[in-house]
């Protein structure tokens, strides 16, 4: 039989997906993984200094805690918060995936295993999915890790939209649907095989400007970028490797706004950059499972009676049983640990957790009614700055515990170097040279690519994020409340703060009193 021509897959792909009909309007979400808002100079990031510039700047944006990439992916592209979209962690526990250990969710494979065992990967509706109802299309692309390029539209591989990213199964599988991933195999071959290197960033930003923006005609698009991620966790944030990333990313988003904004028929433009998380320098380490083994709490590495999911500046502990005296040892040996900071538990009231001392998974909108955790912890932190003079500086769980040596940074805990990410809005429909101290999240984004599309939202109370009306021409101030939450037990105190707006709640950071 004769191969297939490209015209010919081409063709397929058209038919199989239905001819674009853009709706007037192009939203563009650039995801710059791990990109701090004080990173942001004339020097390093022209474009996107010139962007928040001209635009909106939001002062206050927060990640989602855990601060973990595909956690924040999900929270992105659902709109919602852990406690309704599932994806607790960068590593999680769920029995139907594996019953011995956590899985990692940057595995794509992993997630195809969470949907066999549970029928969805997120268990609330997608932007995908809310789009393709309303008759308009999101294509997302991504040079990260392959978990990340499917969570963020998961639902692709049933006919909502397009997710690419060419390390799904090297030239084999590029995208979902399979239509499109021939089109991107057979033309743009596959990209270089480190996810997080300059090559498949942009290999990825080829295939957006080449291929998705002229031929498949979105409605909406999340890119994203993944290099600086990398560069910071090996060399920290302020570092040479990390300025090259940040670099090359900004010509490769500027190129990426020209060709958009070269599209025929022309279509307004609405920009959205952001990030998942900051970043701080890795100073102390601390081996979790082995001090609970030492605490007897932990039987051993393997056992199940308690299992660790490490989010390196947090960790997630599942308790067998979800065993409420269990449970209660586990929460006093934590408190009484030099290296432990905030910690949450299942249940209790809206701030207070089940056990005294302990915030409610609630208050950070975490405790998702089967994939949560029973009891999360985050670790120390400090305003240290590191090599660079980049402020902020965190105890992780390693394999070690002591000092640690090296620029090694990360995420994932409560510090408010890593819960401020960076968000900017600019184009057709939002406000000119404003600074917003107002908070915001990544939960607010898929809220407000419905509002500019004019798509109509599902109805959603606790859990979801909101419309940035403030952001919007013409519109409103918005009043911004702050208060501090506290969890004491003995002579453990705790505290949370918390920025508020049109009824949702943000957190700003979590420490210890010592």
């Amino acid at each position: 039989m004769k191969a297939p021509t490209i015209a010919g897959v081409v063709l397929a792909a058209a038919l199989a997906l239905g001819q674009p009909s853009p709706s007037g309007v192009l939203v563009a979400i650039f995801v710059v993984d791990g990109l701090r808002p004080d990173s942001i100079t004339a020097a390093d990031t022209p474009t996107i200094h010139r962007l928040r510039t001209e635009g909106v700047d939001y002062i206050n944006s927060h990640s989602t805690f855990p601060t973990s990439t595909r956690v924040n992916a999900a929270t992105l592209t659902t709109g919602t918060y852990p406690v309704r979209h599932g994806i607790v962690g960068n590593s999680m526990f769920v029995a139907g995936v594996n019953p011995q250990a956590p899985f990692d969710t940057g595995d794509y494979r992993q997630l195809i295993r969470l949907e066999e065992s549970e029928g969805r990967v997120v268990t609330t509706p997608t932007l995908g999915e809310m789009l393709q109802r309303s008759g308009r299309r999101l294509v997302t692309v991504s040079s990260g890790t392959t978990g990340n390029g499917f969570v963020l539209n998961p639902q692709s591989r049933h006919g909502a939209g397009v997710a690419i990213h060419g390390l799904f199964d090297p030239s084999k599988t590029a995208a979902y649907p399979p239509e499109v991933s021939a089109v991107v195999v057979s033309r743009f071959g596959a990209p270089p095989p480190d996810p997080d290197d300059l090559g498949q960033m942009e290999w990825t930003d080829n295939v957006l400007r080449q291929y998705v923006l002229p031929e498949l005609g979105p409605d909406a698009v999340i890119d994203w970028m993944g290099p600086l991620d990398s560069a910071q966790h090996a060399h920290g944030v302020g570092s040479p490797e990390a300025k090259a990333a940040l670099q090359a990313i900004d010509r490769s988003l500027a190129r990426t706004i020209a060709t958009m904004q070269a599209l025929t028929p022309p279509r307004r433009l609405d920009v959205i950059i952001t990030s998942d998380h900051g970043f701080s320098h890795h100073s102390d380490g601390v081996n979790v499972a082995a001090a609970l083994i030492a605490g007897g709490l932990k039987a051993s590495a393997t056992s199940t009676d308690v299992v660790i999911a490490s989010q390196g500046q947090a960790v997630l502990f599942y308790v067998q049983g979800r065993d409420a005296a269990a449970v209660a040892r586990l929460v006093r040996f934590l408190q009484q640990q030099p290296w432990a900071d905030v910690i949450f538990t299942r249940g209790g009231s809206k701030d207070q957790g089940s056990v005294p001392g302990t915030f409610s998974l609630d208050l950070v909108q975490a405790a998702h009614a089967s994939r949560s955790a029973d009891v999360a912890v985050t670790l120390a932190w400090t305003s240290n700055r590191n090599a660079f003079g980049a402020p902020g500086a965190q105890t992780i769980n390693s394999s070690t515990s002591g000092p640690l040596t090296g620029r090694a940074s990360g995420h994932g805990g409560l510090s408010p170097w890593v819960v401020h990410n960076t968000l900017v809005v600019w184009g057709d429909h939002f406000k000119n040279r404003t600074r917003i101290d107002a908070p915001a999240s990544l939960a607010d984004l898929a809220p407000t690519v419905l509002d500019l599309l004019a798509v109509k939202a599902d109805a959603c109370g606790n859990g979801c994020g909101r419309v940035l009306q403030e952001a919007l021409k013409g519109a409103p101030e918005v009043r911004t409340s702050h208060r501090d939450v506290a969890a004491n037990a003995g002579s453990y105190h705790a505290r949370i703060r918390i920025s508020s707006v049109a009824g949702h709640d943000y957190v700003d950071e979590g420490s210890r009193k010592r």
